[in-house]
């Protein structure tokens, strides 16, 4: 397969499964903790492993006790998934919180009489707002919040697979 060919493949798939989160956003939002969830699972035991393995790693103590709170935390995301999907969605509406309160810092400070400035003050009021309507409206919020992220993200990743593959066809690079 040519690499444009991959390209506009990787796309439609994205966008596809894009789409079918957005249609779907419980699911995908469950999906998306079940992931995060195996992912906690894989690096606590890789890093326990790692700890008892390697006498020589710094710290082994230490990274055997935070290998050991992940592989915790994972199999009780599995174990619980609701509750797990609802602790995602806490952090990702605290991390909107900050990503805001950071961008009106810098538009404040470092964008200050920019053209820069009133784009990071909307995109902190739009981080602050999302940060916001999710925290207040847990646990509702969490039904939809992460499958709805990763719908749009799966979206935006699609269409700018197509969009590149596309490209490579017009310029000539299959």
């Amino acid at each position: 397969m040519k690499g444009s060919t991959a390209l506009i493949v990787a796309g439609v798939v994205a966008l596809i499964a894009g789409i079918i989160a957005l249609a779907f956003p419980l699911p995908a939002s469950l999906a998306v903790a079940i992931f995060v969830g195996w992912a906690f699972v894989v690096s606590g035991a890789l890093g326990l492993w790692a700890a008892f393995s390697d006498g020589t790693l710094p710290n082994r103590g230490w990274f055997g006790l935070l290998s050991l709170l992940n592989l915790v935390l994972g199999v009780w995301m599995l174990a619980r998934p609701l509750e797990g999907m609802i602790s995602l969605t806490i952090v990702v509406g605290a991390l909107f919180l900050i990503s805001g309160v950071s961008r009106l810092y810098l538009a404040a400070t470092e964008y200050r009489g920019s053209r820069m400035m009133w784009t990071m003050v909307l995109s902190a009021l739009i981080s602050l707002g999302l940060g916001l309507y999710i925290l207040f409206r847990l646990p509702q919020a969490s039904a939809v919040a992460l499958g709805v992220l990763l719908a749009v993200e799966l979206i935006v990743v699609g269409t700018a697979l197509l969009m590149a593959g596309m490209a490579m066809r017009r310029i000539g690079r299959p």
